[in-house]
């Protein structure tokens, strides 16, 4: 994976930017449905399986959406999805298997078959809110779902859309079980727009991505810190338990103890680091709970031996 290249501009040019607004977020976590409810500690864990995760999905997209301000009416540009997802429906599909030789193929519903496909949350996201597309569905581990948001700041700057929802979802599944710790059930979502003027809402911008595992995850940190804009108030980190570094390694990073999605809403797989970008979020926001604001936060997404690094800033401190 080729890291993104951070182009520098003479003094007087005009700089080509990376970054996104944010103009909406969705959040569906158990003991967490809004923005803040995200810096605050809970101890649930899944949803008891009240509905599918495509279904989850979509509830956190139409949030999302929702809380966007409308579109101009005949704004040409298309609304695109970008989804990451880490159980691919396993546990639907595995049911689907299981009563076909009970109850026969003509007995079981063929939309079962297709929610269970990985390309589930993305597909329903897209034909329920009548997105135009294009829409891209990533599947892996925390650093998916970091993947996910740059690929839609891709997608922006590359004047192939004017907005994008992107976002990642996980179901609690015996297919996820195992030494990283417990499956959790979420699905968050953004909507990215091209910033508005005046830089009045959140900014996202992608900062690196890299294979670590080649050259240690020191190096990938300090990499970070050379191509950010800023030093960071705040890190937020979503990584398994047998990828996350020590603490002295992201001590250079800030001086605020880091966040890290694992510890604090459970193992959400691929939307880990949705989870990541999106507390990154809520930190640089106004709010009167014990986790320190900043206004510069550093999002961080390790998993199978790729790291990805999103810096999110305030619209009260701009890039230097």
């Amino acid at each position: 994976m080729r890291p993104d290249t951070v182009v520098r501009t003479a003094p007087g040019a005009p700089a080509r930017r990376t970054t996104a607004a944010v103009a909406g977020i969705g959040v569906r976590l158990p003991g967490a449905t809004r923005l803040t409810g995200l810096l605050l500690p809970s101890s649930l864990r899944a949803f008891a399986h009240e509905a599918p995760e495509h279904k989850q999905a979509l509830a956190a997209a139409t949030a999302a959406v929702s809380a966007a301000s409308p579109r101009t009416p005949g704004t040409a540009g298309a609304t695109a999805t970008v989804w990451a997802s880490s159980t691919a429906g396993l546990a639907a599909y595995a049911e689907t298997c299981a009563d076909i030789p009970k109850a026969g193929p003509g007995r079981v519903s063929p939309r079962r078959t297709a929610h269970s496909a990985f390309t589930a949350p993305a597909t329903a996201i897209s034909v329920g809110l009548g997105l135009d597309g294009p829409y891209l569905n990533l599947t892996g581990r925390q650093d998916a779902g970091a993947h996910a948001v740059t690929e839609a700041v891709r997608m922006l700057r590359r004047d192939r859309c004017v907005r994008v929802v992107v976002g990642g979802s996980a179901a609690t599944s015996v297919w996820r079980t195992g030494p990283d710790g417990d499956p959790a059930e979420a699905a968050l979502c953004m909507v990215l727009q091209r910033n508005a003027p005046g830089g009045r809402e959140t900014a996202i911008r992608p900062v690196h991505r890299a294979r670590w595992a080649r050259h240690g995850i020191n190096a990938f940190v300090h990499s970070c810190l050379a191509r950010m804009d800023g030093p960071a108030d705040r890190l937020v980190l979503s990584a398994s338990a047998a990828d996350a570094p020590a603490p002295d390694v992201l001590a250079p990073l800030c001086a605020a103890p880091p966040l890290r999605v694992e510890e604090r809403f459970g193992d959400l797989g691929a939307a880990g680091g949705v989870a990541a970008v999106i507390a990154a979020v809520a930190l640089t926001a106004d709010h009167s709970c014990a986790e320190q604001p900043g206004s510069r936060v550093l999002a961080l997404a390790l998993g199978s031996g790729n790291a990805v690094a999103v810096e999110v800033t305030s619209p009260r401190k701009g890039p230097r």
